[in-house]
């Protein structure tokens, strides 16, 4: 199947990034191309580990290439489908951010620090910074920050840590690291998890939201499923499996649940219908994308509801701390 992109990518093998079981005994789950933005003409699968029941993408993009499936990505293209508009990101910051951020605020005090992983434009830094009842020290990673986002950034005195952060070398020790959908995307979520523990200050608080493979819309849709998002998302994690990462770097679980999605929804159906994301469509299908309030607030009540039935939706939420010797902070 070609998608229109003219580039054909040279993929790596890899093996599973939690327990290094082979790919090659291990199922497939999901088959698709890059239906969003379409970056590449390749096709992609991701394997269930048959060590430890993993989701990971078996051939994946070389280090070398990953900024070409980046290319015109929903952070930076504002034509896309996927940009919010005022008012959508608006409500998301004011209404939804605020509420999940309750659980993160609670352990700030004067002059902690806070880290978001992949914090992109920085947008989501600045506004815990906003909201957070203490004055904090802000710290941003990403894999590089553009001329325009690094000079803006530093202008605000946020620290910039560029690259992977697992190679990130700092004394810094945080009370707070945040990551929202970022886990997915890295080469190695076991480094990582484990990177966060050893720079969390005792009683510091990990806060992460990442897609959920037990999300009934993940059966409705199958390889349509949004949160497949071929070839950027490396891993997809059960909570059995995103929770055994955090335990075995030495953090404790405060919370797991599920979070509302609904862009997840509206991803779906899109992928179904093989329109991509890097325009708006003139057509009435266009009301799946993430400004539409109609949609939107439709499947935001859809996720509600199934939160209020005890079902997952197709994003999770993990807060886990360190723990404190001898239970004092």
């Amino acid at each position: 199947m070609s998608i229109g992109s003219g580039i054909v990518l040279e993929l790596e093998p890899v093996s599973c990034a939690v327990c290094g079981t082979d790919p090659a005994s291990s199922k497939t789950v999901f088959e698709g191309h890059d239906i969003e933005f379409r970056t590449c003409d390749n096709a992609f699968s991701f394997v269930e580990c048959a060590g430890c029941g993993h989701w990971y993408l078996a051939l994946r993009p070389k280090e070398k290439d990953i900024d070409k499936i980046y290319a015109n990505y929903l952070t930076q293209n504002k034509d896309s489908a996927y940009h919010p508009s005022g008012l959508v990101a608006w409500v998301k910051r004011n209404v939804f951010d605020k509420q999940r951020m309750k659980h993160v605020l609670r352990n700030l005090h004067d002059r902690s620090k806070v880290l978001e992983i992949g914090a992109g434009s920085g947008r989501q830094l600045e506004y815990f910074g906003e909201i957070s009842p203490c004055p904090i020290e802000l710290y941003a990673n990403d894999i590089c920050f553009d001329d325009a986002t690094r000079k803006a950034l530093r202008s605000k005195d946020i620290r910039l840590f560029e690259g992977a952060i697992e190679n990130v070398e700092t004394e810094a020790r945080f009370d707070a690291i945040i990551g929202i959908h970022v886990i997915e995307h890295v080469i190695d979520p076991k480094a990582v998890f484990q990177w966060m523990s050893d720079h969390l200050a005792p009683g510091g608080v990990l806060y992460f939201e990442t897609p959920d493979t037990a999300a009934p819309a993940r059966y409705v849709f199958k390889d349509n499923w949004g949160m497949t998002h071929f070839p950027r998302h490396f891993h997809l994690f059960s909570r059995e499996t995103l929770a055994a990462l955090a335990r075995r770097s030495g953090l404790e679980i405060v919370r797991h649940t599920a979070t509302t999605s609904a862009p997840a929804w509206n991803m779906s159906i899109r992928n179904s219908m093989k329109m991509d994301a890097l325009t708006r469509h003139h057509s009435v299908f266009e009301i799946f994308n993430y400004s539409n309030v109609l949609t939107l607030s439709f499947f935001t009540g859809v996720d509600l509801f199934l939160m209020l039935l005890g079902f997952p939706t197709s994003t999770q939420q993990l807060i886990a701390r360190k723990p404190v010797m001898g239970g004092k902070r």
